[in-house]
């Protein structure tokens, strides 16, 4: 269920109701979690990686034993290992062993939802969930939803280095149909002491071209930096965006030099965004297998998608019974949270409501891969993105969905170049952007991993260091990674 949480039962405030109050009017008061990640009390002025092997992931392939120099938030040189001067003061860093690639991006990232269970009341803690996403190596991220009124003030927190988190590309309140998604989930569960002022605040509904163009004005004014449009119906019950309506929300965005992306969930969705124009798909068509005859029609729309299969993986996995926990997510997340997924109690919303749904997507799950793996063969390029929220945890979630992308047909390279230079080509609207590669003169977000990724991916999720805008940060995990199975 992606971008939103399992419809709740009404005898009790639900953790969609809790997290966006949370979002809207109480993120100061949220919990306070471990660090993390940090900044070092003295930044360098240099930093100096010895000996370490980079990949080109533009060429999928391995450069070995290089010296690769980091002054202020670029890298300044790269040459042989060993042949580079340091300079003075300046940070070295031991690559041997290690391999350095471009910091991850995460093309559906949810900074101030909470991944704790539904079923469970918690507030998120959106710096918390910040932190995460560096200590993961996750130094950008696109984050297409987010109803909380300081998402503006808060990318250009992180720009300006007054708050520590990765680059945030936001779209800020999603853009629905009147009664559509999020809209008739909220209505049918929300006690009427949260309703009256949750559902007005947790998206914009257009019905007309007209509201389609005075919305579109009032977004570009606000300084998003896209236009999320809901199409799918979710529930199945509730309206669908008319197609006029959303061509008008696409047009009038390009005027305003604004993208737009779309949330789809079948292949009607994806037909009508297509000839809208839309610039990104959210979602692979997961509702259904896509017949073979209408692949290369989609493909031949030029528009990249963001298939988010690690979150219909973990809607499809809930059951009882011991949750396989990542490396990552068991240095990251406490021992308790990771454990409350274990049981989902049975009479809950999430299983008497949504049973059937749950269900159709187990049935449904072996066509999610076969969409992107013949998408992807007929040219449509990918975007790793984890839909963050309920088990989707920031950061580890997007290892999950690199993994994901490559059992879908994805090469190693494929998959990295998927969290790396491809989405980083979208957000900077260039084919030259200046962060998701290891070259001269390219912003210093940067990824060092023991070992080779193309060999394994899970070398991703051995990190010796993660470089922020030319800084190592330091990283402290919560516990070790062997602590629980």
């Amino acid at each position: 269920m992606p971008n939103h949480h399992p419809l709740p039962q009404r005898s009790r405030p639900s953790a969609l109701c809790i997290t966006l109050v949370a979002s809207l009017i109480a993120l100061a008061c949220a919990p306070d979690r471990p660090g993390l990640v940090e900044r070092p009390v003295v930044i360098p002025e240099a930093v100096l990686i010895r000996h370490v092997d980079v990949l080109d992931v533009a060429a999928g392939r391995i450069t070995h034993d290089r010296d690769v120099l980091l002054r202020g938030e670029r890298i300044a040189a790269i040459g042989l290992g060993g042949e580079l001067a340091s300079p003075v003061p300046a940070v070295e860093i031991d690559g041997r062993g290690a391999t350095l690639l471009p910091g991850l991006i995460d093309s559906h990232g949810h900074v101030s939802l909470d991944s704790r269970p539904a079923w469970e009341l918690g507030l998120p803690d959106v710096d918390a969930n910040l932190r995460a996403y560096l200590y993961a190596g996750v130094t950008s991220v696109l984050d297409p939803g987010d109803a909380s009124p300081e998402a503006i003030t808060r990318r250009d927190e992180i720009a300006r280095g007054e708050r520590l988190g990765p680059t945030i590309y936001t779209a800020g309140r999603i853009t629905t149909t009147p009664g559509g998604h999020p809209i008739a989930l909220l209505e049918a569960s929300l006690p009427w002491w949260l309703r009256w002022y949750v559902v007005p605040r947790a998206a914009d509904p257009i019905a007309s071209p007209a509201e389609a163009r005075a919305l579109v004005e009032a977004r570009a004014d606000s300084g998003v930096d896209f236009l999320k449009l809901v199409v799918d119906s979710i529930p199945a019950s509730a309206p669908r965006m008319d197609v006029a309506t959303l061509d008008a929300a696409v047009t009038a965005a390009h005027q305003r030099q604004l993208r737009a992306i779309a949330h789809i969930g079948d292949v009607r969705d994806a037909l009508d965004t297509g000839r809208a124009g839309i610039d990104a798909w959210v979602h692979v068509v997961y509702k259904e297998r896509i017949p073979d005859d209408l692949i290369d029609a989609l493909a031949g729309f030029g528009i990249p998608m963001v298939p988010t299969l690690v979150v219909w993986h973990s809607y499809a996995d809930l059951r009882p019974g011991p949750r396989a926990s990542t490396k990552l997510e068991r240095e990251m997340v406490p021992a308790e949270v990771l454990a409350s997924f274990d049981q989902p109690p049975q009479d809950s919303a999430l299983i008497s409501e949504f049973g059937p749904y749950l269900e159709r997507l187990q049935q449904n799950r072996g066509s999610w891969a076969d969409n992107v793996q013949r998408l992807h063969a007929a040219g449509v390029t990918m975007f790793a993105g984890s839909d963050t929220q309920p088990g989707v945890f920031p950061g580890a979630g997007l290892h999950r969905e690199i993994g994901l992308l490559h059992a879908a047909g994805l090469t190693r390279a494929d998959a990295i170049r998927a969290a790396t230079l491809s989405p980083a080509r979208f957000l900077a609207n260039s084919d030259d952007p200046d962060f998701g590669e290891v070259a001269i003169g390219k912003r210093a977000d940067l990824l060092l991993v023991e070992g080779n990724p193309l060999e394994s991916l899970d070398a991703l999720a051995e990190i010796r260091a993660v470089i922020l805008r030319g800084v190592p940060l330091e990283r402290t995990a919560l516990a070790p990674s062997s602590d629980r199975p």
